[in-house]
Formats: structure tokens, C-alpha cells, sequence
């Protein structure tokens, strides 16, 4: 050991809900035994790192420190957890013993997992850990090849691909040159399901086009086979492109939870299908983590909800704030955090236990239906726009002509969302009381009418709402500004079908 005392630093980002926290890797070496000591509350993976990084420095033939070694991953009360921290406590390290040039490594965030013969391995994050070195004024961000390709999609930071821990040191000396890495364009969406595959359900159609033209919940009861699936996955192809800013939106939270695939932006809505074991931690998010759920996953796409009674219930009516509000705010003992959560709820359910309709010999009792019902709360159901009762289609539709292809519904989903667009940025499953008053031109006849339904029907002023935005969507389908008698009327009629 040529000092006494050595002390070096590098950047990295802790992943918390869907930002990057800073987190400065301090590396400390004094004469002594040789020990090594990793501080600033790492969790089990990040302590291993010590194991990892101490096997990739010598694979790299380069010099572990020698004596008594300490790495404070500050500040030390957030919770560090994963192998992302691995690149950078290695090039602490070996800026403390004089192998990288401190200096130069103080200008660049590190992130990477390290393998033991000190290959790079990808780590999740990396695009929100680029938007944070952007913010502090960082040069780049060194990073695996697997995770620069999301790290390029910031503009302002470089993404510095190293696939090995010798390549990394070799740039941070100036021996080796690496070109910051392209944004990746987003590929072309292919192969997705056409709604001309689904015939014989008129009125499910129609309603998958209105939910689609202003982003409303959706409920399908009926029978096994009848075709609920069908239409829920081919939902995401008739909704409009993701505009730049929601794709980025997309793949940040995907990146966050280690899920993206290709690298670039994500190029198709994202359609999610959680399994109806799924616990409340999955589908809203949370965990030890803290790390968005299923619903947070589908956030400018569908989040599609099959079996609905069979979910538990704690984890539906874990639903009912973040479907009102677009966020989920989730607070445990360790800290707190908000995840986006602006996602469309398909769900889908058979009209008893035994999901037979009448004709075909359900013996279900009456009292043993309801119970099955009752399992999803009014005040989940009064959170769905749309409901369809969906029944087996007779043989005579299923060979009549081709329905309309997707392509055909989308052209008229996005002229609606064009006129919705015009009067404010929000779809109508998302305006609040004032931009649905200012939306809202209703005719007496009209007014009338839902005055008269609320009453019958017992709606409440959330349901009288929801209504109220579903007929605005059926307008602006047909290119209305005013909301007509006929539009209130049918939104009514997909209303009862959310009613027990």
C-alpha cells in the first residue's frame, strides 16, 4: 500500500418506485488487516458484491486493494438493493488505489451487475438512472451494452457501453475510445390479433370501440368461450399509437421493474394479464421493493383482469383509489412512493360458478350466483364504465360476412381522441368535474332522460358522472359537439351492465 489513507468516490442510483436516487459509493483503504466491509444498508444480493467484485478484479487482471478496505454506499438510509451497485464499488476501488483516474470518474455514473470472469451484466434502471445523471450534470452514464441501449433514449448524457470491467477502466483512463451509443428507434408493431377475428358479438364490439375512443373501464360477462378474451387482448391494437412522451412514460416503468426487452422505446401498448392468484403487492405495487405492481406495468395500455370473482379481495379493492385517480401512492414503514398507474381495466367474468348459461344446464342455485357476484364490491363496479353481457353467438354469425378489421375501428378511435385532444389533454374517462362540465352540452331530452335513470336506477353522483363522460365519447364517435338524446340512452344501456 503506497498511503496511509485512501479515499475515492463514484456515482450510481438506487431505484426507488419508478426514480433514481444518488448514491455516492465511497471507497475507503487503510493499512491493515486485509478485511472488507460493505456498508449503507445493502440488502442480501448487494452485500455479495464484495464476493463478485473482489473475483471480476482479479479475472481483469487488475489489483484488489491490499488492507483494510470499507465501502459506504451513502446516504445509508436508502435501502440499497440488487447487483447494480457491483461497476461502480469496483472503480471505487480501484480509483483508491490509483488504477483509475478519480477525477475522471467523478464526471460519469457507473451502473452494472459484474460477473465473476468481470463481464458486465445488465441491470435494471438505467433509464431513469441516465435522467438522473442528466439532472446532476454528468457526462454519461457506463453501463452495460445489454442496458445503454434505454440509457441512450435521455438526451444530454452519453450512453458509454463497456462490456467488461477492463473496458470500462480502459475508457475511464482515455486508452480506449467508445462512442455514446444511439438512441434505438422503436420497432414496428407486427402480428398483433385483429378484431375481425371476433365475430358475432355486435354490441361487445361496440363497446371496445367507445371504451377505446375515451378510455373507459370495461366489463365483459359471460359464458366460457364466448369470446371475452378475445376482445380484452385485442383492445391495445385499436387504441391510438403511443404518443413520445407516454412511450417514454412506458418504458420507464418497465425499465424500473427490469422488463424491457429491446431497449429502445416501447412501440406497442403495453397489455397485461396478471393470473387471479395475483396478491395486492403484485397488482398495485409495493413490496419489500417498493416496485410497481401490474397495474402500474400497464399504464397507457390495458390491464386485463380475467376471472374476476377469483381474484382475492383485498387486491381488487386495492384497485378502487388508483383507477379514480391515475396513481398509486403506496406507503410502508421504510418510506413511501407514487407510481402512474393511467392504465384501462378490461375485466371479465362468467355469470356463475359454473360459467354455463341457463340453456345449457347450469345448476347453479340462485343464492350460490349472487354470492359468486357479491365478490366483487359495488364500490369497485361503480369505478366500470362499460358492461356487456356477452351470449354464445348463433351458428349463422359465425359464418356471416367479416366483421371490420382494426384498422377500420382504429381510423374512428382516433378522430375521437383528436376531438378530445382539442378541448384538453386528457381522454373523457379522465376528466374532472370541471372539464366534464365545460365538455358537457346536453340536450333537455337528454338531461331528462339520465335525471330520470339516476332515480329508477338508483345511480350514485360518481355513476351519473361516468355516464355522463361515456355518452361524451359516444358524441365525439359520431362527430358531435353536442351530446344527443340517443347517445345518453346508450350509455345508460352499457351502464346496466356494470349493475349486480
Amino acid at each position: 500500500m503506497h498511503d496511509l489513507h485512501v479515499l475515492a468516490l463514484a456515482r450510481c442510483y438506487a431505484v426507488v418506485g419508478v426514480d433514481a436516487v444518488p448514491v455516492e459509493v465511497e471507497a475507503h483503504v487503510v493499512e491493515g488487516a486485509r478485511t472488507f466491509a460493505l456498508v449503507g444498508l445493502p440488502d442480501a444480493a448487494t452485500r455479495e458484491a464484495r464476493e463478485r467484485v473482489r473475483a471480476s478484479i482479479a479475472a481483469a487482471e487488475l489489483d484488489f486493494p491490499r488492507g483494510r478496505v470499507t465501502v459506504n454506499l451513502a446516504p445509508a438510509g436508502v435501502r440499497k438493493e440488487g447487483a447494480s451497485f457491483d461497476l461502480a464499488i469496483a472503480l471505487a476501488l480501484l480509483a483508491a488505489t490509483g488504477q483509475v483516474p478519480g477525477g475522471r470518474l467523478a464526471r460519469f455514473a457507473v451502473l452494472g451487475e459484474l460477473a465473476l470472469d468481470a463481464r458486465l451484466r445488465p441491470a435494471r434502471g438505467a433509464l431513469v438512472a441516465a435522467e438522473a445523471a442528466r439532472v446532476e450534470g454528468l457526462d454519461g452514464l457506463v453501463c452495460p451494452p445489454a442496458s445503454a441501449a434505454e440509457a441512450a433514449l435521455v438526451a444530454g448524457v452519453d450512453a458509454i457501453p463497456c462490456g467488461t470491467l477492463r473496458e470500462a477502466v480502459a475508457f475511464l483512463r482515455g486508452e480506449r475510445d467508445v462512442a455514446p451509443l444511439a438512441p434505438v428507434a422503436a420497432a414496428a408493431v407486427a402480428g398483433a390479433p385483429d378484431l375481425a377475428e371476433v365475430r358475432g358479438q355486435p354490441l361487445a364490439r361496440r363497446a371496445l370501440e367507445i371504451a377505446a375512443a375515451g378510455g373507459h373501464n370495461l366489463l365483459l360477462v359471460g359464458p366460457p368461450g364466448v369470446g371475452k378474451t378475445m376482445l380484452a387482448r385485442r383492445l391495445p391494437g385499436v387504441l391510438p399509437p403511443l404518443a413520445p412522451d407516454e412511450a417514454l412514460e412506458a418504458t420507464r416503468i418497465h425499465s424500473v421493474a427490469g422488463l424491457a426487452q429491446s431497449g429502445g422505446l416501447l412501440a406497442a401498448r403495453p397489455f397485461r394479464a396478471p393470473h387471479h392468484t395475483a396478491s395486492s403487492a403484485a397488482l398495485v405495487g409495493g413490496g419489500p421493493q417498493l416496485r410497481p405492481g401490474e397495474l402500474s406495468l400497464a399504464t397507457h395500455g390495458v390491464l386485463f383482469l380475467d376471472e374476476l370473482p377469483e381474484f382475492r379481495r383485498d387486491a381488487l379493492e386495492a384497485l378502487r383509489a388508483p383507477l379514480e385517480d391515475g396513481l398509486v401512492h403506496i406507503a410502508r414503514a421504510r418510506g413511501s412512493v407514487t407510481l402512474p398507474a393511467r392504465a384501462m381495466l378490461v375485466a371479465a367474468m362468467n355469470p356463475c360458478p359454473c360459467g354455463a348459461p341457463e340453456a345449457s344446464g347450469c345448476t347453479c342455485t340462485p343464492a350460490r350466483a349472487e354470492a359468486y357476484r357479491r365478490r366483487i364490491s359495488g364500490p369497485l363496479l361503480d369505478r366500470i364504465d362499460l358492461g356487456v353481457r356477452l351470449a354464445r353467438p348463433q351458428a349463422e354469425a359465425l359464418r356471416g360476412d367479416r366483421p371490420e378489421a382494426t384498422a377500420a375501428v382504429r381510423v374512428r378511435v382516433v378522430e375521437a381522441r383528436e376531438r378530445q385532444a382539442a378541448r384538453g389533454p386528457r381522454p373523457n374517462a379522465r376528466l374532472d368535474d370541471a372539464e366534464l362540465h365545460a365538455a358537457t352540452a346536453l340536450g333537455a331530452d337528454a338531461d331528462a332522460l339520465l335525471l330520470r335513470a339516476a332515480d329508477r336506477l338508483a345511480l350514485s353522483p360518481r355513476a351519473i358522472a361516468r355516464c355522463l363522460r361515456v355518452a361524451r365519447t359516444i358524441a365525439d364517435l359520431a362527430g358531435r359537439d353536442a351530446i344527443a338524446l340517443d347517445d345518453v340512452g346508450e350509455a345508460l344501456g352499457l351502464r346496466l351492465g356494470t349493475v349486480k
